[in-house]
């Protein structure tokens, strides 16, 4: 009799535990990418920041998203994509993104795959935003660990996120290209964030950074790509329409829309507040 008293609410803690993970975990795919998953939170979070500041390297982080990104593995559908679109263009768009593509896309706005997409975004959001992609990756991802990198001046910081609840991960072997370690690589890691100095040794190529290592009797592992320095492709075009939208949007006079395309310059806006901060040249803009 107490076996079988004992048996029953080990069943619904059971089952309950089933319906809590249900609930929790995004239902994707076995063979969907969680970058191209989750780079939809990172995508959301730069665009509102797009259309607050105008600042032009979120619109070039948003162009490599969309352009590389593959439909089927989207997590918010499709509005988002078409309101990004829309910034690219006076018209405003339109049309399905596959067509949109064709027409907008080229050179290097098709190498951002996957992490690429999730790198040059990220360099674009606020911690908050970061963070909450984050955590959608340790959900989609089975082994609950995450990789990502944020660049500074002279280095990047490479952050290891592994979720509380699972253990230690033993026996960690990292394998890097281009990227020479400026701080100690662990060979175990604690569960939270770990974070890693490395320098990157040719900015002209891509890097690559690879983490394996067992934790509670599983292999986990997180991959990660540093991909070049993302370039507005086709300046002439895009400078034109960044001109435009500044001044449609009240962001700058019409006395300046004129001395900036009489200059081939484009207005620089601050990151953080939106106010006019400054302007570049058309030609600076592949230089990011």
């Amino acid at each position: 009799m107490d076996e079988e008293h004992g048996e029953k609410p080990m069943k619904k803690a059971l089952m309950l535990l089933a319906t809590t993970s249900c609930l929790s975990a995004p239902a994707i795919a076995a063979d969907t990418d969680p970058y191209e998953y989750c780079n939809d939170i990172l995508a959301q979070g730069v665009f509102d920041n797009y259309n607050r500041t105008m600042n032009f390297n979120s619109k070039v982080a948003l162009k490599k998203w969309l352009c590389s990104s593959d439909e089927s593995s989207s997590n918010a559908g499709g509005n988002l994509k078409f309101s990004v679109m829309k910034i690219f263009s006076l018209g405003g768009g339109g049309g399905n993104v596959k067509s949109w593509k064709r027409q907008h896309c080229e050179g290097s706005d098709y190498e951002y795959e996957g992490s690429g997409s999730s790198h040059v975004l990220i360099q674009q959001a606020n911690d908050t935003i970061v963070n909450a992609w984050s955590s959608c990756m340790k959900e989609v991802k089975r082994d609950n660990l995450v990789c990502y990198a944020k660049e500074t001046d002279d280095s990047l910081l490479m952050t290891v996120d592994l979720e509380y609840g699972i253990g230690n991960i033993e026996n960690v072997e990292i394998n890097s290209t281009n990227l020479t370690a400026l701080t100690s690589e662990p060979t175990r890691i604690r569960p939270g964030e770990k974070r890693i100095r490395y320098q990157k040794d040719n900015e002209r190529r891509e890097g690559y950074f690879d983490l394996n290592g067992e934790a509670d009797y599983i292999d986990v592992s997180c991959s990660y790509t540093i991909p070049k320095k993302p370039v507005a492709e086709n300046n002439e075009g895009a400078c034109e329409v960044f001109r435009l939208q500044a001044l449609s949007d009240g962001m700058i006079s019409p006395r300046d829309y004129q001395h900036y395309r009489d200059n081939a310059m484009v207005p620089l806006f601050d990151n953080r507040t939106g106010h006019l901060a400054g302007y570049y040249r058309c030609s600076r803009f592949n230089e990011y």
